[in-house]
């Protein structure tokens, strides 16, 4: 019972976990800063590999199911944070954390054989770049490389053999990106300083609505 509502409190955290995305303003001060790798497995045949470099920097691990992987490289000068959970089978994910400032990410995948693939570098000792990426279904990949500072990410999919591929490269870009049904084409975003992008897709069309004045 206590295990179980870990994870359920954690994949509620994670599921609305987009709202780090947008939020700019700087956490409280604390004087013990939450710090360590904490893993929740339930299942078998599921791996967690998590390499840590600053000693201040958080991982928090949950997987429910059979054969679910993830490697996690936190690396860098800067403690970074990352709050991942796995619910179901077979799903993947692969995350380096890197740079002089924070990075941060919350990630849940819901279903069986997901993927995730995820690169987060941010140069400025003073910058935090963010994600958060939501998977239901089955059969769903994300890949997401940022590399820069003060980018932020959400990424969300619902449904089944969908895949995402977005780039973030220089400074300041935010893009949120929401597709809902089966097998919807990849865009293969890429912002280079600056972008600001909105897609919606859904199983009866596209939707492109970036905001007015916006790059990318």
């Amino acid at each position: 019972m206590p295990v179980s509502a870990t994870r359920s409190a954690l994949c509620c955290l994670l599921i609305g976990g987009a709202g780090i995305v947008g939020n700019a303003a700087p956490a409280v001060a604390q004087t013990a800063p939450e710090r360590g790798v904490f893993v929740t497995q339930i299942g078998e045949n599921s791996r967690a590999d998590v390499t840590q470099q600053n000693s201040d920097s958080l991982a928090r691990i949950v997987q429910d199911g059979d054969g679910n992987q993830l490697d996690l490289d936190q690396t860098g000068s800067a403690a970074h944070r990352a709050q991942i959970a796995q619910d179901g089978d077979g799903n993947s994910v692969t995350a380096q954390q890197d740079g002089d400032g924070t990075a941060t990410l919350a990630l849940a995948q819901e279903g069986d054989a997901n993927t995730a693939i995820l690169l987060q570098r941010e140069l400025s000792s003073a910058g935090e770049t963010n994600a958060a990426v939501v998977q239901r279904g089955n059969g769903n990949t994300v890949i997401l490389a940022q590399d820069g500072s003060d980018n932020n990410a959400s990424l969300n999919q619902v449904g089944d053999n969908n895949i995402m591929t977005a780039t973030q490269l220089n400074s300041g870009n935010r893009l949120e990106w929401t597709q809902t049904g089966d097998g919807l084409a990849d865009l293969g975003i890429t912002q280079t300083g600056n972008g600001s992008l909105q897609v919606t897709q859904s199983a009866t069309g596209a939707q492109f609505a970036p905001p007015p004045g916006s790059g990318g």
